[in-house]
């Protein structure tokens, strides 16, 4: 697997139209790895994890909504319960 840095594609950013192979990319000064690149010939191979990722990511991001405790009292129908 390639490797290649955040400062090497922000310098060049034609680097990625190049890739043609999936490819870490990595912070060199921490050496940690930030991201993945994998090429859109593989997208296939990888659109039911991708999506199962944004879903899990949508979940975190509105757990607070979710989870208020406060009781809804409108209706369904949109109409009072006197009618």
């Amino acid at each position: 697997m390639l490797q290649i840095g955040i400062s090497d594609i922000s310098k060049n950013p034609s680097i990625i139209d190049k890739l043609d192979d999936i490819t870490q990319i990595l912070n060199k000064k921490t050496k940690k790895v930030k991201g993945i690149f994998i090429p859109s010939a593989y997208l296939e191979n990888f659109e039911e994890i991708i999506k199962e990722i944004e879903y899990k990511k949508f979940i975190e991001r509105n757990r607070s909504l979710a989870q208020t405790d406060e009781k809804d009292e409108t209706l369904l129908d949109g109409l009072d319960e006197s009618y």
